[in-house]
């Protein structure tokens, strides 16, 4: 397989995973104040910024916006062109790579992927902020069809691999910010940084961080008992059985990886094979209270670099035209969207610019 075709159908599926866990971070941070009955106070910062924080655009949105507010906040992580990880951009950034390989896909996914894009182009600002569920219904479910046309039309060869690939280092970076965020927030250790949560409150809350992952129902049938931080942590983190959890999306993150080189558990064929096996061995004897022991925080951050660096292996391997440093100076010269501060690594660019 030409490197080209492969760093497109990776980057394609990344993109499209993205959308997907923007999409439904904003609608259950939506519905989140309508159960809290907090419309009263939707421009309030506290209730906006997570999803800011979530996505490590902090400091490019206060370049661009004055608050945290429904509108703002919307405006930047659906529609703005400035902003390489909205849902817009993403979408865009997926089609441009599905076009770009449209030999190598089948006529059903260009079909999907073409269909959201100009979905996207007619919606307005104003109809999301009118009936934001259809919207990001709408964005979910063109999501769930693209990965049930792909798992239904598309060869299972190396370019199924790196399709898998993209997408499940995605969704293990996006949930591990995720919980960083809002378990930080509820913390009882930040109350006073934050409003109060109590009883109810909390467990409405904590209800969200799973609905952010589409994991409520499935948490439910593995802990029957009250809602607990701990168990939603040992979930979202370890639960090998759940298709959203790290652990999972490690594991078949893997096993694609595997697939294409040729690996074992007992051999490994090259560096990202054996960045990807240490991090999914070392999940494998982590325990939440291993994750207190050594501070939640910084877990999951050295979680994120790990990911961050087996994509930039993963472009050095399969992807580079050349050969750059193995180790870049700057952790913010990495993968995108998983890079520190929400840094753009050049190389990721180079085949959208062509």
């Amino acid at each position: 397989m030409l490197s080209r075709v492969a760093e497109s159908l990776f980057w394609m599926s990344r993109y499209f995973e993205r959308a997907e866990n923007t999409a439904r971070f904003l609608d259950v941070n939506f519905n989140l104040l309508l159960d809290l009955n907090r419309i009263a106070t939707l421009e309030s910062s506290n209730c906006w910024i997570a999803p800011i924080l979530v996505s490590s655009e902090k400091a490019c949105f206060e370049g661009q916006y004055n608050e945290y507010s429904a509108q703002t906040v919307t405006d930047y992580l659906v529609f703005s062109r400035n902003n390489p990880n909205s849902i817009r951009s993403c979408i865009s950034l997926a089609r441009e790579n599905a076009r770009s390989v449209i030999e190598s896909i089948s006529s059903e996914m260009w079909e999907q992927i073409n269909n959201l894009y100009h979905f996207l182009q007619s919606v307005t600002p104003q109809q999301v902020q009118g009936d934001p569920y259809s919207f990001y219904k709408e964005i979910k479910n063109a999501s769930h069809l693209f990965q049930g046309i792909t798992d239904n039309t598309f060869s299972r060869t190396e370019g199924w691999d790196f399709i898998q690939i993209g997408k499940y280092l995605e969704r293990a970076d996006n949930a591990a910010r995720l919980i960083d965020v809002k378990y930080h927030m509820l913390n009882p250790e930040n109350e006073r940084a934050l409003d109060p949560v109590h009883g109810s409150v909390e467990i409405i809350q904590w209800m969200a961080v799973l609905k952010s992952c589409s994991a409520l129902e499935a948490f439910r049938k593995v802990y029957l008992s009250k809602i607990d931080p701990d168990n939603i942590l040992r979930f979202l983190v370890l639960e090998r059985t759940f298709p959203r959890s790290i652990a999972f999306s490690i594991c078949s993150a893997q096993e694609a990886l595997w697939a294409i080189s040729g690996s074992t558990r007992n051999r490994y064929a090259n560096n990202v094979d054996r960045l990807i096996g240490k991090m999914e061995s070392e999940l494998s004897y982590t325990s939440v209270e291993d994750m207190h022991y050594k501070g939640l925080h910084e877990y999951l951050k050295e979680l994120e670099n790990g990911l961050m660096r087996i994509g930039e292996q993963i472009h050095l391997l399969y992807f580079a035209y050349h050969t750059p440093k193995i180790e870049p100076s700057d952790l913010s010269d990495s993968l995108p969207f998983t890079g520190l501060g929400g840094g753009r690594a050049g190389w990721s660019q180079s085949q959208q610019q062509q």
